[in-house]
C-alpha cells in the first residue's frame, strides 16, 4: 500500500505489534508509518483512532480491517458471543465510523468515482457446507455475519460513491490457518487436497489495491474469495 502511494497507519489492539510492524513498513520503504492501539469494539477508542489519524495523516480514504479471533476450547455461549462480537458486530460498527470521516473529508467527481473504500478480511471457511469441528462452525457463522453486514453497508453506502468489500482469505501457512488442514498434511504432500498453493501476502495487497481503486467501484459488496481453488474439490 505504502509502494502504491498511500499514507499508511497500523493500528492494532496491541499496541506492541502495531508498533513493530510500522517500524518495519518504514524501515523498507523509507515512508513513516504511523502506530495506534484501538479496540474495535470500544467506541471512544475509535473515535480517538480517527482523530490521530486525520491530525498525523490528513483524510481518510481507505479502512483495511483484519480484526478478528478463533476460540477453539472454550465453546460457551459467552466465548461465542464474544467472538461473534468482535468478528462481525465490532468490525462493521468500526467500518461505518470510517465512512462517516471518507464522506466528510472527500468527494467523488467524473475521473474519480469513487470517495474511498472499506474493506474487511474474512476467511475462505465461510464457503464450506460441512465442519469437521465445532470451533470451526461457529468461526464460519462469525465471518459470515461480517460478509453479510459489510454487503448491508455496501448498498447503504452506494449512493455516496464509497466502494465496500470483503476478501475471504484461503490456507495461511501460519497459526490458524494450518490448523484447518491439521492431520492432512500427507494428502496436502499427494496433491489430493484442492487447495494448490497457500495464500500469501502478495495476493491479498493485489486483491486490496483493486476493490479500493477509484475505478474499482463496480466491485463494492462483493466478496472476494482468495482460496487457491480449495472450494472446486480435489484436482482429478
Amino acid at each position: 500500500l505504502v509502494e502504491a502511494g498511500a499514507a499508511v497507519t497500523v493500528a492494532d489492539i496491541r499496541p506492541d505489534d502495531a508498533r513493530l510492524t510500522a517500524e518495519r513498513i518504514t524501515a523498507e520503504t523509507g515512508m513513516v508509518c504511523d502506530a495506534h492501539a484501538v479496540d474495535v469494539s470500544d467506541e471512544d477508542s475509535v473515535s480517538a483512532l480517527f482523530a490521530a489519524v486525520e491530525s498525523s495523516k490528513g483524510p481518510v480514504d481507505l479502512l483495511i480491517n483484519n480484526a478478528g479471533v478463533c476460540f477453539r476450547d472454550d465453546l460457551s455461549v459467552e466465548r461465542v458471543g464474544l467472538q461473534q462480537e468482535i468478528n462481525a458486530v465490532a468490525p462493521v460498527t468500526f467500518a461505518r465510523e470510517a465512512a462517516v470521516h471518507i464522506r466528510n473529508n472527500a468527494h467523488a467527481d467524473a475521473r474519480t468515482p469513487s470517495r474511498g473504500a472499506l474493506l474487511a478480511i474474512s476467511s475462505y471457511v465461510t464457503e464450506w457446507h460441512e465442519y469437521a469441528s465445532d470451533y470451526l462452525h461457529h468461526y464460519a457463522h462469525s465471518k459470515r455475519s461480517l460478509e453479510d453486514g459489510m454487503k448491508r453497508l455496501a448498498l447503504e453506502l452506494r449512493p455516496v460513491d464509497i466502494n465496500v468489500g470483503v476478501i475471504a482469505v484461503g490456507v495461511v501457512y501460519a497459526g490458524m490457518g494450518m490448523a484447518t488442514i491439521e492431520g492432512k498434511e500427507e494428502a496436502l504432500a499427494k496433491g489430493d487436497l484442492p487447495v494448490t498453493k497457500f495464500s500469501d501476502v502478495d495476493a491479498v495487497v493485489f486483491e486490496a489495491l483493486c476493490m479500493a481503486h477509484p475505478r474499482g467501484h463496480y466491485k463494492t459488496g462483493r466478496v472476494s474469495v482468495l482460496d487457491g481453488g480449495w472450494n472446486l474439490g480435489p484436482a482429478s
